[in-house]
């Protein structure tokens, strides 16, 4: 019979046969290897809570962004009656009236009272309604008018006698034309509308 050998001291792992060593070898590697893909699973599920975070906090900058911007300017198409007032607007606008009051100043006499004045900018002219004492100081007045700048001529459109007041001054309706430099100075050559 084969001789037993019995050592009752626990061996040292070097000292294991191959295959039990080898066997130790594979537990440890697949300890190892469990603990590693816990340690990346643990950290994948972590990258992906921060990322959903992320992105939730990304949506609500987004909202918060959108409520504070306001809206895009969308670009309007006026129609040719807006265009038109428009443009009667700015030619009002336009209307040089430092040069107009200075040029009725210049004129004003006590024998004429002036009660209004009225630019008209399309037909480049300035209405007026007026008083005067009599017909000579009404031609007197519009001939001097008519000759100071801004204004190339005024004439006389309607007139009557005011019946109600004692005196009864002569009442007239004129009609100025602008100079063709006011338009210049005023702010550009006159538009056309039809």
């Amino acid at each position: 019979m084969k001789r037993l050998q019995v050592d009752f001291v626990a061996p040292s792992r070097w000292r294991l046969p191959v295959a039990a060593r080898s066997r130790l070898l594979l537990v440890a590697l697949a300890l190892l290897t469990f603990f590693v893909g816990t340690a990346i699973l643990w950290q994948w599920l972590r990258l992906d809570q921060q990322v959903e975070v992320a992105n939730a906090a990304l949506a609500l900058a987004r909202r918060q962004v959108a409520l504070q911007t306001p809206p895009a300017h969308v670009s309007r198409v006026l129609s040719e009656p807006e265009i038109l007032a428009i443009n009667r607007a700015i030619g009002q606008l336009n209307t040089p009236w430092p040069a107009l009051l200075d040029a009725f100043e210049s004129v004003a006499t006590p024998d004429i009272a002036l009660l209004q004045i009225e630019p008209d900018h399309r037909r480049r002219l300035v209405k007026g309604l007026a008083e005067a004492k009599d017909h000579q100081h009404l031609l007197a007045y519009l001939a001097a008018l008519g000759s100071t700048r801004p204004f190339a001529g005024a004439m006389v459109s309607k007139q009557e006698i005011n019946e109600k007041d004692p005196t009864r001054p002569l009442r007239f309706l004129f009609e100025a034309l602008l100079d063709d430099g006011a338009g210049e100075v005023a702010g550009g050559p006159p538009q056309d509308e039809p």
